[in-house]
């Protein structure tokens, strides 16, 4: 997907101008992909592709890692105790900046 999503970009922004593809630089993306991946109000078409793309990336490291995990390893990308640590720490940060 990475490599697609790379093959993607590289057409959008190397496409003639005035095409239909060169417009997707700063043809607005739609609104539900500027939520989705926060893109901002300004995000692009070219924007929404990067984030896909690193999302793939995000994906393809959690897959090959998970892979390599022996019966009963705790995968590093889903550490429970690890998110009970960090909802914890926000909390507190949380309660300590109300003053």
């Amino acid at each position: 997907a990475c490599h697609t999503y790379t093959k993607i970009i590289d057409t959008i922004e190397t496409a003639p101008e005035g095409s239909e593809l060169a417009s997707w630089r700063t043809e607005k993306a739609p609104a539900i992909a500027v939520g989705y991946w926060e893109l901002g109000e300004n995000g692009t078409v070219l924007d929404l592709m990067y984030a896909v793309r690193a999302d793939e990336a995000e994906h393809r490291d959690v897959n090959h890692v998970a892979t390599g995990l022996k019966l009963g390893q705790t995968n590093p990308y889903n550490d429970p105790e690890m998110k009970v640590s960090m909802a914890l720490r926000k909390y507190v940060q949380d309660v300590m900046s109300r003053g």
